[in-house]
């Protein structure tokens, strides 16, 4: 059985299908996840419904799924939050998923693909087929229990297709038919209201840091926030910086071609990017990277902050950018491309200094 013969079940007219037709010919242009804003739905709804789309559900053995993934060859994959969205072409290899929380890491031999993904909070998996002008294309895509996208896999001309076939074949679901209920939205996680905070402490253990992975115990130990702890540690470990100078930063990289880290993910999963940037342009709210194999887009009107953080390593100072939304969510992370065990990027760290300087 083909593509087209496995994408065969018919459109239905239900409220939803007329609600998205409707706001689709009113607004052309918008993607299916605004859509889905617009009419006050889950974009997983959307998809569910199979309006103007053909979909399948997968029997969600994500696992399996994810080894399987190096068989399709060169894909795009795009991870998002509210305020911004990574898109990274190669292929997946190397696929690791393991321990009772079935933690996935995917680093591809040329680091094209370089994933962290949290598999608890996946879900629901769709195969989509969508019509762009003349052409079918074809995605998986992986939803959370509230019916958010976390990840989204789009197939390449240069995919295999067949692949895709067999896979759609071994990981579809017999049952087509089951509604999803969605979940609600979780309770926020708690902190410790910032006067409580032993400040001396938490700048004493951060002195005392030997890894940056050791961040996140340090700020479970002290029950506080990212963007908290960079309010409290003081200026010699955290600044904060204008986000207007972000494009600035991303146009000097792009011109010395020093190589930086781009981390976006959401609760999910994590997407990165490792190399140089070239094509930096503005458009409108949005600050966007558009080069052949990495594209990053930046809502920057959702983002309200913005730090220069430094972390001791025993290889010394590591030198991050970080953005924030207004409920303190990250938006993305940026590094200078290294090594690990490797000092860090001295240009990298002049670029990130000098827009606190």
């Amino acid at each position: 059985m083909s593509l087209p013969e496995l994408f065969n079940k018919p459109i239905q007219e239900t409220d939803l299908a007329i609600k998205y037709s409707h706001y689709v010919k009113e607004n052309p242009k918008a993607r299916r996840r605004d859509v889905a804003k617009g009419i006050t739905v889950s974009e997983l709804e959307v998809i569910e419904s199979q309006i103007g789309l053909q979909s399948l559900r997968l029997n969600g053995d994500f696992k399996s799924l994810l080894k399987d993934l190096p068989s399709l060859g060169y894909v795009m994959i795009l991870l998002r939050n509210d305020y911004a969205v990574h898109e990274r072409k190669g292929i997946y290899g190397n696929v690791k998923v393991g321990g009772p929380m079935g933690m996935g890491l995917i680093i591809s031999d040329d680091k094209r693909i370089d994933l962290r993904l949290f598999l608890k909070h996946w879900k629901h998996g769709f195969a989509v087929k969508e019509t762009v002008g003349a052409v079918d294309r074809y995605s998986l895509q992986f939803f959370d229990a509230e019916g958010v996208a976390i990840q989204k896999l789009y197939l390449q001309p240069e995919s295999d297709f067949q692949a895709f076939e067999t896979l759609l074949k071994t990981y579809v679901s017999e049952d087509q038919s089951a509604t999803i209920t969605l979940e609600e939205t979780t309770a926020e996680e708690s902190f410790a209201v910032d006067e409580k905070v032993d400040k001396a402490k938490l700048f004493e253990d951060w002195s005392n840091m030997t890894d940056v992975h050791q961040f996140i115990g340090l700020l479970k130990s002290h029950n506080i926030s990212r963007e908290q702890s960079f309010r409290l540690v003081g200026n010699e470990f955290a600044q904060r910086f204008d986000t207007d100078k972000l494009e600035n930063v991303l146009q000097t990289a792009s011109k010395e071609q020093v190589p930086i880290m781009c981390f976006v993910g959401n609760k999910g999963g994590i997407q990165i990017h490792s190399g140089e940037v070239n094509k930096i342009v503005k458009m409108g709210d949005w600050l966007n990277v558009l080069d052949p194999e990495f594209n990053l887009h930046l809502l920057m009107s959702g983002i309200t902050s913005a730090w220069v953080i430094r972390k001791p390593t025993v290889d010394g100072i590591i030198t991050s950018l970080e953005l924030y939304d207004a409920d303190s969510n990250q938006v993305a992370q940026f590094f200078g491309k290294r090594v690990e065990r490797d000092p860090e990027n001295l240009a990298w760290r002049a670029i990130a200094e000098a827009i606190v300087s």
